[in-house]
């Protein structure tokens, strides 16, 4: 009789316990979408840097001239810029 005494006292702590969590689901709803939108902006900021570098190796093989190669690459960069942007914005939103 003792024994299920105590594994019901046992469960009942732990309902309550689990009953006072203050992790909701979307909660890691909002985390999952934070990390999938970092990852979104890293992937955008690597493959823009891979541009400018095959803009650069372009430039340098002739395939383009250097003023050509220079507004597009000021222009990628502006981009690349806003891009930073949305990911600084998106951090301060996440802490508040």
């Amino acid at each position: 009789m003792k024994k299920i005494t105590l594994s019901v006292a046992a469960l009942t702590i732990a309902m309550m316990s689990h009953g006072q969590c203050t992790h909701s689901y979307n909660d890691s709803l909002e985390s999952i979408n934070y990390k999938q939108s970092i990852k979104a902006f890293k992937a955008i900021d690597y493959r823009i840097s891979d541009i400018i570098d095959a803009i650069r190796m372009d430039m340098f093989y002739g395939r383009i001239t250097q003023d050509n190669g220079m507004y597009y690459i000021n222009e990628i960069l502006a981009l690349k810029s806003k891009n930073e942007d949305l990911m600084v914005d998106l951090f301060r939103n996440k802490t508040r």
